[in-house]
């Protein structure tokens, strides 16, 4: 009895033939549609067979057909190969440096509006973010021996890191990074991953030399415990490297929104009858409109005192305030819409924005909706 065959999958392909077999396989879709196909599939099946005819010619490979062509395209996206960037409005971008007389930023990339809405605008919103982060990181490598980087919590962080992985994948010339815990972790049972310390595992394959500084700590204390936990011999090392970071991904979140987590947070210990429904109104009566790294704040500046808790994190408000003026320091600010809701949160923005005591942002990323709700009203009272 002969051997049974072992069936082909495209698993099995080296990068350098799953890499060939795309990049050809998108240039013949080009010019298939370049040339005005009016049938979508004719044009597939075109592109597909011409791809064949190249591999069966140059890489003496008879077996890889035109059907095949499919299966190795689909896993040259899953060896993350092709990334997608969102297109960006720099007009709105300009118009928003205009209305709010932001004329000391550091580079044109400092306000970035991704032309992007809808229920998909926080996570490409997130693209865009990586994408100013992965040219950061560049640009200090041609100073620093390392780039140190810290990650926040939450689904737009996390998306931050995954695509900043995928973009380091295989970059010889990106220089060796730290990664640094911004909070600890364990929010919500259920959430795990929006605990910074996973996200650490996104970059385990890269080429790049990774370290990391976790954070670990209870998540969540009352203020009176605060100082006593950040002495813990663990957390009080991660806190002595806080100096060391380069570059702080975060977001923010509106007081007005369900889904933010400090509201959860609070929520949860009312429930629980840990907190007073008299606690909550005084951060409410104290003006509280959102909250960055669960650091509440009004128009005004921080809430410092009327905040009963504390979420374990490496850097207040005004910590973030004094880095973002540091040279070679950046803060890079993710000012999309609700991730589970989509609502904008232009409210809270609004604070960050027009406050230099609150201006904790070297760079900040948003969506369409987002820069036209700014500019409403704004350029035309100018």
């Amino acid at each position: 009895m002969s051997p049974r065959r072992r069936s082909w999958h495209p698993a099995q392909e080296s990068d350098e033939v799953v890499f060939a077999i795309c990049e050809r396989f998108i240039e013949q879709l080009g010019r298939q549609f370049g040339n005005n196909s009016n049938e979508q599939a004719v044009s597939r099946r075109g592109a597909a067979a011409a791809v064949a005819a190249w591999a069966k010619k140059n890489l003496g490979r008879e077996d890889l057909t035109r059907e095949r062509i499919y299966p190795l395209f689909w896993e040259a996206l899953r060896r993350r190969y092709i990334l997608l960037s969102p297109p960006r409005e720099s007009r709105l971008s300009r118009d928003i440096l205009k209305a709010y007389k932001l004329d000391t930023v550091r580079d044109e990339e400092s306000i970035v509006v991704a032309n992007v809405r809808g229920a998909e605008a926080a996570r490409n919103v997130s693209s865009v973010a990586a994408d100013v982060v992965y040219r950061l990181v560049r640009q200090l490598g041609k100073k620093k021996s390392k780039v140190h980087i810290a990650l926040g919590a939450g689904y737009s962080s996390m998306m931050v890191a995954k695509r900043l992985a995928q973009r380091i994948y295989s970059d010889l010339e990106c220089p060796p990074l730290v990664l640094h815990a911004l909070s600890a972790g364990g929010f919500f049972i259920d959430q795990p991953y929006k605990d910074p310390i996973t996200y650490f595992g996104y970059f385990s394959e890269a080429i790049t030399p990774v370290e990391y500084v976790g954070l670990f700590s209870e998540t969540l204390v009352s203020r009176e415990e605060y100082e006593r936990v950040r002495q813990n011999p663990s957390v009080r090392q991660s806190f002595a490297r806080a100096s060391e970071i380069d570059i702080v991904i975060t977001s923010f979140a509106a007081a007005s929104d369900e889904h933010g987590m400090l509201g959860q947070f609070l929520k949860k210990l009312k429930e629980e009858k840990a907190l007073e429904e008299s606690q909550i109104k005084a951060m409410v009566q104290a003006g509280w409109i959102g909250d960055v790294q669960f650091r509440p704040y009004s128009s005004q500046g921080p809430i410092l005192d009327e905040c009963p808790v504390q979420v374990v994190t490496l850097f207040e408000i005004n910590d973030l305030v004094r880095l973002a003026n540091q040279p070679n320091k950046y803060v890079v600010l993710i000012a999309g819409p609700c991730s589970e809701c989509h609502r904008s949160k232009t409210d809270a923005l609004l604070p960050l924005i027009e406050n230099p005591n609150l201006r904790l942002w070297t760079h900040l990323v948003m969506d369409l909706d987002t820069a036209r709700d700014l500019l409403v009203g704004r350029l035309s009272s100018g």
